[in-house]
């Protein structure tokens, strides 16, 4: 048995994190079996990724998954499009099923790698990391990696059991009739602050120069809003490819624009004030300035914005940003406005 350790100050250890081990179990198995309580609509489409290049690749490996309270807790919108989306996948190209439980709550999170022609499988973890630890370590979590002893053919038949005994397959489950709403955007990221309710319009009111840079949103189809879609990172430690996380976005924004008087410097930071009322840090960054990027995370600006769209309903998880998403949105640009004070600019995208 190995401990896994999430790595976040001031608790930082030289364990494997569990992402880590998930991509060593994934590359060293043929068949994987997660039984998580919660998902988040970016695991999902990791994992439908990750699948999917293995599948291309002509390596398939299966997988079968069971999402544990949802079903009874609810889920978001985005969090259900992103699970029917990978159960359809999966069952399309003939590589899994994803199942809900419906007996119970089930809060367990285990995680079980077999590989084909074995009798038992070659790794498994279990612990305290439901399937968004893939992606986001804003919780601190532990969790231990079994490769060897009974304990590995346990939680291959407690998955089993789970399905067979506990669980349906969502595909053949109804639509609920009522999702969870999610009314605070941001509210999971650490690097984000909730600012009062009237503050934007108060600061919009009394403090704005008038200068309003209006950036467009572009629709190519693998950078910018769809950095999803274009190319993934290389794990040198593992050889496995890493898709693009589905809220990694980035504005490229033009040399007219980044030119005209009053646009932050290349290089330079600043704290963005949105007009639902979120802060967090912005970075002018590339050649003349022309990269428009959240701070430290490029997931939180791409939150606000595909999170907007997805509320607004004009969106669905795993899909690209196309124009016509815009056009149902209402409108194509976000606005930077200057403010009297330096360290706060205005970000709106409201319509």
């Amino acid at each position: 048995m190995k401990l896994l350790y999430s790595n976040i100050k001031p608790c930082e250890y030289d364990n494997s994190s569990f992402s880590e081990a998930f991509e060593n179990g994934v590359v060293s198995s043929d068949n994987i079996k997660i039984a998580t309580g919660y998902i988040t609509e970016e695991s999902l489409l990791e994992l439908k990724s990750i699948l999917l290049f293995y599948f291309e690749e002509k390596k398939m490996k299966t997988c079968s998954l069971v999402i544990g309270m949802h079903w009874r807790e609810g889920f978001t919108r985005p969090q259900y499009d992103a699970a029917i989306d990978l159960a359809t996948f999966m069952k399309e190209k003939e590589v899994g099923k994803v199942y809900v439980c419906t007996a119970f709550k089930y809060h367990g999170k285990t995680y079980v790698f077999r590989k084909n022609g074995m009798p038992a499988p070659v790794s498994a973890m279990l612990g305290s990391s439901n399937l968004g630890n893939l992606l986001d370590n804003r919780h601190w979590e532990v969790d231990a990696m079994f490769t060897e002893g009974g304990v590995l053919e346990e939680l291959d038949a407690l998955h089993d059991d789970l399905i067979s005994k506990a669980s349906r397959d969502i595909l053949e489950m109804p639509t609920p009739s009522t999702f969870i709403e999610r009314k605070d955007l941001l509210a999971d990221r650490i690097d984000v602050e909730k600012a009062d309710q009237d503050e934007y319009e108060r600061i919009d009111a009394s403090s704005a120069t008038g200068r309003v840079f209006d950036m467009p949103l572009k629709t190519e189809t693998k950078s910018n809003l769809n950095v999803y879609f274009g190319k993934g990172r290389l794990s040198t430690a593992t050889g496995a490819i890493r898709p693009r996380h589905w809220y990694e976005v980035e504005l490229i924004v033009s040399r007219e624009i980044t030119a005209a008087d009053g646009y932050p410097q290349r290089d330079s930071v600043i704290n963005v004030l949105t007009d639902d009322g979120w802060r967090f840090k912005c970075k002018i960054q590339g050649d003349y300035g022309k990269n428009f990027r959240s701070e430290g995370d490029l997931k939180t600006l791409g939150r606000w914005i595909k999170g907007r769209l997805e509320r607004a309903g004009c969106l669905k998880v795993g899909q690209p940003v196309t124009d016509e998403v815009l056009q149902q949105y209402g409108r194509s640009t976000i606005s930077l406005k200057e403010t009297n004070d330096p360290n706060i600019w205005l970000l709106d995208f409201s319509v």
